[in-house]
């Protein structure tokens, strides 16, 4: 039996006996069953022991029958932007990929790249750096960069399943997400935890106070790990495949998308104006992209290329944060985590580490989209334990994310996974090894920076 299904079979066997310990009459008999079903979920997500898309019906299947949320909960992901903006990412992919402008793009990109991996995956990580501080939402960066990516793969002599592509769609997944948590707006957690902060302790962040907090050790460091850590782990060269010469001119679909994706990226970009999510920005944009006339691709099209499965996934992702803020599982949680953690109120690097530890740990059941609310909900009692200012821990939920573990904690590698299918075995090999490098080099840093900017005092 391999590790993997080891893992998944004490999921299995501690949510059997959490769900058969909920109907002995206890009095937290609800709780119990939403964390077997949490446990039995996240062992299925993280080991890939069954098909994602299976794992999600179990999910829906057990909360229902169980009765651990009502169904409008259980089924909430469908509710969600995240559904229709992979939805429509989807769509404008396929568009991307039929009308050829991809390919195009993409020869660009190799003209800059085409000698040396290490620079392709470094270039891809820096330019997803650039686009977050244009574009607020990190699945819309997705969603425009990973065909362009996928094609300059192809055109790098990066067969499916090689590492090399490997390698530079996960500079794309982690280079969405890692150095991004230091940029207030780029990314969910962040504002999340800025809305809770305010409705909660009527705090506000300052973009450029957050970003002297966070980007120095988060956004630097990030940028500059990522593409060495994924050329370790994912050797590979380029072997540029012969071109088929000189490029032909610009077709009119290729122009008519341009047209589309440049007003939904001043739709994104401006996202905060106008009121429109990134979801139905994306949403409209796939279904221009197919509409007679005007668009640039058959209906047909879509069903074709785009797998409905890793949407009935993402749906059950979501779903599951709904249900475990529902019944309070995460509340519960951080509370006892609180009860067994001592602090000395001397700002001890132990302290810090501990404060981190806790947003971590929390992260794995409630996910990243979850956890700034939870942890933000009992900051004033994290406050007194250690002495802190409140602007202080609130900020140590940053510090959490940027150990994230698996890919299920986080939509955008959730997106990703969907958009691409590359193996959850992939990303775990490269996150856990950053997870490492994140708790030696940059929890360290970041206390040193933090006390030298006068946060603990």
């Amino acid at each position: 039996m391999t590790v993997a299904r080891s893992i998944a079979a004490v999921a299995c066997l501690a949510a059997a006996v959490l769900i058969a310990w909920s109907y002995t009459g206890t009095a937290s008999g609800g709780l119990l069953r939403t964390a077997g079903i949490v446990t039995l979920t996240i062992g299925l997500l993280a080991t890939v022991a069954l098909p994602e898309f299976l794992t999600a019906l179990i999910f829906f299947f057990l909360c229902v029958v169980l009765a651990v949320a009502p169904p409008e909960v259980v089924f909430s992901g469908f509710y969600s932007g995240a559904i229709w903006l992979v939805f429509g990412g989807l769509m404008i992919g396929a568009a991307i990929d039929v009308t050829g402008l991809g390919e195009r793009v993409a020869g660009v990109l190799e003209r800059r790249f085409a000698d040396s991996y290490f620079k392709a995956v470094l270039g891809t990580v820096l330019l997803m750096l650039v686009l977050a501080f244009l574009m607020p939402s990190s699945l819309g960066r997705i969603t425009i960069m990973l065909p362009i990516v996928m094609a300059l793969a192809d055109r790098l002599g990066f067969a499916p399943g090689s590492n090399g592509r490997a390698g530079l769609i996960l500079a794309v997944a982690l280079g969405s997400i890692t150095p991004t948590f230091a940029i207030l707006p780029a990314c969910v957690p962040n504002v999340v935890l800025a809305g809770a902060a305010e409705a909660i302790h009527s705090i506000q962040f300052a973009y450029s106070d957050y970003l002297l907090i966070h980007f120095p050790v988060i956004g630097v460091l990030g940028t500059m790990a990522l593409p060495v850590f994924i050329c370790l782990l994912f050797r590979d060269r380029v072997q540029p495949q012969e071109s088929a010469g000189e490029q032909s001119a610009m077709s009119s679909s290729e122009k008519r998308l341009i047209g589309f994706l440049l007003i939904a990226l001043c739709l994104w970009v401006t996202d905060t104006v106008h009121g429109i999510a990134p979801a139905w920005v994306a949403l409209g944009t796939g279904i221009v992209c197919t509409l007679p006339v005007v668009g640039v691709m058959k209906p047909v099209t879509v069903m074709e290329k785009v797998s409905f499965g890793p949407i009935l996934f993402l749906a059950a992702f979501v779903g599951m944060g709904a249900v475990i803020t529902h019944a309070g599982l995460g509340e519960a949680l951080g509370g006892w985590l609180i009860e067994r953690l001592e602090f000395s109120k001397e700002t001890r690097f132990s302290d810090f580490a501990s404060m981190i530890g806790l947003g971590v740990l929390l992260q794995l059941v409630t996910t990243l989209p979850g956890q700034p609310a939870i942890m933000t909900s009992f900051a004033e009692t994290l406050a007194g334990a250690t002495g802190w200012p409140l602007m202080t821990v609130l900020m140590t939920s940053v510090s959490g994310w940027a150990l994230v573990m698996f890919p299920y904690q986080a939509p955008p590698l959730v997106a990703t996974r969907a958009l691409t299918g590359l193996s959850v075995g992939s990303f775990i090999r490269l996150m856990l090894p950053l997870v490492l490098f994140g708790w030696i080099v940059m929890v360290p840093l970041q206390f040193f920076w933090w006390r030298a900017l006068g946060l603990f005092s």
